[in-house]
């Protein structure tokens, strides 16, 4: 196994090959920041993000992240996970970012398999990925239980996955890079973040899928309250609502320690709805403080299909 994660790929030195490589040139930098510090095919733990977390970018605040690097270059992988009484789901990424499978509460191993591959015995939710590495990422949702969810964590965990973890990068001379990402970044306005990830290539083009990787979600003034509709999830499921800096696209610090507002800790009102209140202090009924340019994300886990997601905006 090489100790160097990148290794350069002969190409074309333009603008639409390094828009069709971003998403594979980040998913190779978070994987090596990641294998610094840990071993492929083994699970990490956050507990509750905080500002201080900076591998990922739009971390969710009330979940405890599981991650898993892994290689599939020795055969498959399965990943255990554990039954758990409110939200988990765990996501399946390859490394052209594409995510061929969420699955919510799993009540079975996963199996992870590249093509070709022999599928051993057993009965498993089945996974193909396009590429040899890839991420594991489990979400579980805390509420006033993280020791109950730490307690979980060696209940997590993968058979094989310790293949081999070098993974191409194209290079490109700096012109082409700046026009690339000024491309990506001119696209990010007109981009429907629900549809900027795919299950497999070709689900979404070149350019959606490159402004999703860079920045995920859109952003929201400040000063606002935004109400969240009514029915919007399933009832194994919950919306969550995440104020991220504009700059950092990380957690924004503050006094309160409270960055988002989900189903758990938001009240309803009595049609159901939500009304989140975005405001510097963080005071006010279910409150978020933001202090400075911010933007915010609405998830909703387990939706309802064809649900009205809009949510109200309105500015003080």
């Amino acid at each position: 196994m090489r100790s160097i994660h990148e290794a350069n790929l002969s190409g074309q030195d333009t603008t639409e090959a390094y828009i069709r490589e971003f998403p594979n040139r980040e998913q190779v930098r978070m994987m090596k920041i990641w294998l610094e510090n840990h071993e492929p095919g083994t699970f990490s733990f956050t507990g509750l993000v905080d500002p201080t977390d900076v591998t990922v970018v739009t971390p969710q605040a009330t979940v405890d992240y599981g991650y898993c690097w892994f290689s599939l270059s020795d055969g498959p992988a399965i990943v255990h996970a554990p039954q758990y009484e409110l939200f988990c789901s765990v996501s399946v990424f390859d490394m052209l970012h594409n995510v061929p499978a969420v699955i919510v509460n799993p009540a079975r191993p996963i199996l992870l398999i590249r093509p070709g591959q022999e599928v051993p015995n057993g009965d498993y939710t089945t996974v193909e990925l396009e590429t040899d590495q890839g991420l594991i990422l489990i979400r579980m949702v805390v509420v006033d239980n993280l020791d109950e969810v730490q307690s979980l964590h060696p209940s997590i965990r993968m058979e094989g996955g310790s293949g081999d973890m070098t993974r191409p990068v194209q290079r490109f001379s700096p012109g082409v890079e700046e026009a690339g990402r000024a491309i990506i970044a001119a696209g990010i306005p007109f981009l429907n973040p629900d549809e900027a990830f795919g299950k497999c290539s070709g689900d979404v083009g070149d350019i959606t899928l490159a402004g999703g990787v860079m920045i995920g979600q859109l952003g929201t003034p400040s000063d606002t309250v935004l109400t969240v509709p009514q029915g919007i999830v399933k009832g194994d499921g919950y919306f969550s609502i995440t104020v991220y800096d504009s700059d950092t696209k990380l957690l924004i610090p503050n006094d309160l320690g409270v960055y988002d507002r989900t189903t758990y800790s938001a009240e309803p009102e009595p049609d159901g709805t939500y009304r989140i209140i975005l405001s510097p202090n963080g005071k006010g009924h279910n409150a978020i403080p933001t202090g400075r340019p911010f933007y915010a994300i609405l998830r909703a886990y387990v939706p309802v299909p064809g649900a009205d997601m809009t949510v109200g905006i309105t500015r003080h």
